[in-house]
């Protein structure tokens, strides 16, 4: 056992995947195919016992329906009343005439074309009624239609049954029939006792002739290689698609015994290539039995197909395993000798190198873990050098903010530009508006102020704008007074409301608005800036948030450097919300934490 274990881990990995793979597969292929020729064979007789059951249902229903409409024909030509006339006529002459005279009158013209006037309907091709035959009262056969009189008289006599009586349709076995021009053809035959109408008397009977192929077309189409029979209650075999079968005993016939109980079966009968698959069922209307008689082999037939496709679908898929096999082998090896390789380099100091292979398999899920881990080493270490970077800038942008040269020109432009139009009172209130901007704005060096103070400086701001961009905007401040003694880094609304009105109200054809809201939220103060302006995309929102916004210098930064230096002050869980629609609106959301000035 040792040198056995030995022996394997002295065979390398790609060869011992080669080996595994090849051995699993043989045994599933065995195994699947011991199952899949039991499985199929049990399936397909399942199948043929289901499909059978309903052939022989619907034969039966078929049948069914084929009966009820003979027997419904039957019915209708008893009632003609051209029919009962002609018979009550028949009758009444019966009672007055001698025999001779009765058949003069039987025989003349008017009658026999109203007698077949009224067949003619209910045959062929209109029916499937072959022919008809009328018994009188006085026992006599009418001589109307293709029916055979001669043989009518000799199968069924020239008197009336013990079943007239009872004036309901009654059908014979299976019997050898004449037809003029014809010759004979074997046919079932339902008779009808004609009652009249208005006097209640038994005027004759009639006779409606079904061919035995007529039954047979109900299941001839339903062949599947097996054989169709039907067979009345004395076992005798009264239809069959082998027409030399008729009027044989059906157990003598093919060597099978129906049960006598009557009930519908399912069975099998002999062995080897002799073993039959047999279905019964009972057609209780006329205690018909219905038979279907399968042999195994054609059943198997199909089977023997199906292992001769499993074979060769093996085979192929045996020699497709070899290859595959060899090539997935390589396949896993060789991406771990290239990522042991790629770690090497990394040791060495190369940080940029990745691996570059690429799969959803383990081997492609560990590549890619360690290219993210890569890549989110050399993310620490850039926004590293980033917040450094950032820290410089804010330092910056905020001793340029407390002057804001551009702002002071275009400020001072505004005046003179009022002062020559004669505004003097503008005029000195922008001065005051400019002067409380730079006095909060300059704070004697203190970067933290009152919220108050910042709303003021902004206030300021506002007003100084609206007068250089009356067409573009117009504002609201709405601050509770609860969080004025809060307080605020300085200049954080300023670089907000300027973007709002630079890159949101100024790019708008119509007037737009800014509305600053301020309240108390728990232990925090929420401040938001809404403009109703441009708007911004779903990627600058995005950008902003993140904190890596750089589509804009002008707009983006002043944002980004408001929100890292909230961050930086009071931490991550501080800063900006940014929500926008693009071409309807843009919120900025400020949160501070509540602490007094």
């Amino acid at each position: 056992m040792k040198g056995f274990s030995k022996y394997i881990a002295g065979i390398s990995i790609k060869n011992k995947i080669f080996i595994a793979n090849i051995l699993i597969i043989v045994v599933f292929i065995s195994t699947q195919s011991y199952f899949a020729n039991t499985i199929s064979q049990n399936a397909l007789i399942e199948k043929e016992i289901n499909n059978s059951s309903r052939e022989l249902v619907l034969i039966n229903n078929n049948l069914q329906t084929l009966v009820s409409t003979i027997e419904d024909y039957s019915k209708i030509l008893a009632s003609d009343y051209r029919l009962q006339n002609v018979l009550y006529n028949d009758f009444l002459l019966n009672n007055e005439l001698n025999a001779s005279k009765l058949v003069e009158g039987l025989n003349n013209l008017s009658m026999k074309k109203t007698l077949s006037e009224t067949i003619s309907n209910i045959v062929e091709p209109n029916t499937k009624i072959k022919a008809v035959s009328i018994l009188t009262s006085n026992h006599h056969w009418v001589d109307v239609g293709f029916a055979d009189n001669a043989y009518a008289s000799r199968i069924f006599g020239d008197g009336y049954g013990a079943d007239d009586r009872f004036y309901l349709p009654t059908w014979t076995g299976l019997t050898k029939f004449g037809f003029l021009y014809e010759g004979e053809h074997n046919v079932f035959a339902v008779s009808k006792t004609v009652i009249h109408k208005d006097t209640g008397k038994m005027v004759g009977r009639v006779f409606l002739y079904v061919k035995e192929t007529t039954i047979a077309s109900i299941y001839e189409g339903e062949n599947k290689g097996g054989e169709f029979y039907i067979v009345d209650s004395a076992g005798q075999i009264i239809s069959s698609q082998n027409k030399a079968m008729l009027y044989r005993n059906f157990k003598e016939a093919v060597s099978i015994s129906i049960p006598e109980n009557g009930e519908d079966t399912a069975f099998t009968q002999g062995s080897g290539s002799k073993e039959m698959l047999i279905f019964t069922q009972r057609f209780e209307p006329l205690k018909w039995t219905i038979v279907s008689v399968i042999p195994m082999d054609d059943i198997s037939s199909d089977r023997k197909q199906i292992n001769q496709l499993m074979i060769g679908i093996g085979a192929a898929c045996l020699l497709l395993a070899l290859i595959v096999s060899f090539l997935l082998s390589g396949s896993i090896t060789r991406p771990i000798f290239q990522l042991a390789k790629t770690m090497r380099e990394i040791r060495t100091g190369k940080m940029q190198v990745r691996s570059t292979y690429q799969s959803k398999d383990e081997i492609g899920y560990l590549s890619e873990g360690f290219n993210n881990l890569m890549n989110r080493i050399e993310a620490l270490m850039a926004e590293n050098v980033e917040k450094q970077r950032t820290k410089a800038e804010i330092e910056f942008k905020l001793l340029q903010s407390q002057v804001k040269p551009h702002f002071l020109y275009n400020t001072v432009e505004t005046i003179i530009s009022l002062i020559k139009l004669g505004l003097g009172k503008q005029a000195i209130q922008a001065a005051q508006y400019m002067a409380n901007f730079y006095k909060i704005s300059l704070s004697k060096g203190n970067d933290i102020i009152s919220i108050g103070e910042e709303m003021r400086l902004t206030e300021s701001y506002l007003e100084i704008q609206q007068l250089r961009y009356v067409e573009y905007m117009e504002y609201t401040m709405e601050i509770d007074d609860e969080i004025l003694p809060y307080s605020i880094p300085k200049l954080t609304l300023q670089p907000i409301v300027e973007n709002a009105i630079y890159h949101g109200l100024k790019l708008k054809k119509e007037k737009g608005i800014i509305r600053i809201t301020g309240r108390r939220c728990g232990n925090n103060v929420e401040i938001e800036i809404y403009d109703n302006g441009v708007g911004m995309h779903q990627n600058q929102t995005k950008a902003i948030m993140t904190g890596f916004s750089v589509f804009d210098e002008a707009g983006g930064f002043g944002i980004r450097s408001v929100s890292n230096r909230i961050r930086m002050l009071y931490g991550e869980r501080y800063g900006l919300q940014v929500e926008s629609e693009y071409g309807v609106y843009t919120k900025i959301i400020i949160i501070l934490p509540l602490l007094h000035h």
